[in-house]
């Protein structure tokens, strides 16, 4: 068991320090903000079942970043394609007032890098939840093509 709380201690660690540096970001606080940012508005995007299926195929480290802030009346956004869901997280960093994202260039990369780093950790591909369209375009773009 403490086996496999080190290798999830490892996949959190890595995964938050791999956005850090591939974004060039100083702060490891504002790595934690843009990662919940992309996956809350991934959150929007599902219906309540999909969104409690994927929250239950999260790792633990990644759970309550997913949850926090969930609304009981958070209105469910329909996404076809990328550049829908960089509207999206945008929309949703003004309207929190939090200014995270600076152009739609930096808002790929971000959802990019986040979304690519959790395919090593569950099979997005397979998760109904997302429109085929997304998961294509998101499987097509290669990460390192991405960084800031």
């Amino acid at each position: 068991m403490e086996a496999t709380n080190q290798s999830l201690e490892f996949e959190e660690l890595n995964l938050f320090r791999q956005i850090k540096k591939e974004l060039s970001v100083e702060s490891p606080q504002e790595v934690i903000q843009l990662v919940a940012s992309v996956l809350q508005a991934l959150r929007q995007t599902l219906t309540l079942q999909s969104a409690n299926a994927f929250l239950n195929n999260l790792p633990d480290f990644l759970k309550l970043t997913f949850a926090s802030n969930w609304r009981q009346n958070e209105e469910q956004v329909r996404i076809e394609h990328l550049d829908e869901f960089v509207s999206l997280v945008m929309a949703r960093d003004k309207r929190n007032k939090k200014y995270l994202f600076k152009s739609e260039v930096y808002t790929l990369s971000v959802i990019i890098l986040t979304l690519k780093k959790l395919y090593k950790l569950i099979d997005l591909d397979k998760f109904e939840g997302l429109s085929q369209a997304f998961r294509q375009e998101l499987r097509d773009v290669p990460a390192e093509a991405v960084a800031a």
